[in-house]
């Protein structure tokens, strides 16, 4: 359960906009979803406490996960699970608060504007992290909660071997 809130509240900046209610101010952390899902391959790092890493990939058409040292076929498509978040969004069941923009920062030479933001859902206490946008093409590039971090890249992505 403690996966499946930290999976959430990572996910949750990476929706593209919709025709529901939410402050104007949020509206860029939401476009990151959209673009993330149009871009043909990608790989994300997650790091949470010091035991934990969780790489996540999307390449050739299929998605592809990493625990433990072993890449496999990942058992959720991630495009349709982040169109399935934005559903409980749009619904209420998940609200995204407080959202508030940075200076100008630099990952990896790409520069990106810092989104910090409040994750509500019923059951779950609130949580805030920061979600790094890339200026130029809207890609999240980076996010950082109370207990975890994700990065994202967007170039050079092969698929991994399987065992």
């Amino acid at each position: 359960m403690k996966l499946a809130k930290l999976l959430l509240a990572i996910a949750l900046p990476c929706f593209p906009l919709s025709a529901f209610s939410l402050d104007a101010a949020c509206a860029p952390m939401l476009a990151t979803g959209e673009a993330k899902i149009k871009q043909a391959a990608w790989h994300s790092v997650m790091l949470s406490g010091k035991d934990f890493r969780m790489e996540n990939m999307k390449v050739g058409g299929g998605f592809f996960r990493q625990m433990n040292g072993v890449w496999s076929k990942s058992p959720v498509n991630l495009d349709e699970a982040e169109k399935a978040m934005l559903a409980q969004v749009k619904s209420g069941e998940v609200k995204i608060t407080q959202c508030s923009r940075g200076p100008v920062e630099t990952i990896d030479g790409v520069a990106v504007y810092p989104f910090k933001s409040t994750v509500e859902m019923k059951g779950a206490p609130a949580q805030v992290s920061t979600l790094y946008i890339g200026k130029a093409d809207s890609l999240p590039y980076k996010q950082v909660g109370a207990t975890f971090t994700v990065t994202y890249k967007y170039k050079n992505i092969s698929a991994p071997s399987l065992k």
